[in-house]
């Protein structure tokens, strides 16, 4: 087996055993499960490059716009940060709160993504 494929094998477990504890913990069909699970992971690899835009929502039952990062992860807790598929509690720096908050993967609804300005058409 090929480094390449031993490594798309690793995701797609990793992926399927986040997708089972969202499940467990939420009753979540299986499909929305494994959508939810794929959609945090591009939150947390967008997360490692810069800060990212997001909603989920809170315990309260609100919905909280939250601009995240992981970037400085690393130096805060002297560790890369690497989710473990059982776990799902999502981490981020806050920055307008300045300060390190969770939420549960379950409760993430989207990335923000921002308007595009209207491009004007030349004729």
């Amino acid at each position: 087996m090929t480094k390449i494929k031993k490594e798309h094998s690793f995701q797609r477990v990793r992926l399927m055993k986040q997708a089972a504890a969202i499940r467990q913990n939420n009753g979540m069909n299986r499909h929305d499960a494994l959508v939810t699970a794929h959609r945090i992971g591009a939150l947390i690899r967008q997360m490692h490059h810069g800060n990212v835009r997001f909603r989920y929502t809170k315990q309260d039952g609100s919905v909280r716009h939250a601009i995240g990062t992981l970037t400085g992860y690393e130096h805060c807790f002297h560790q890369p940060y690497i989710p473990r598929p059982e776990n799902t509690f999502i981490v981020y720096y806050d920055i307008e709160a300045k300060g390190w908050r969770t939420f549960h993967a379950e409760n993430f609804l989207d990335i923000d993504v921002e308007d595009e300005p209207e491009k004007t058409r030349t004729e």
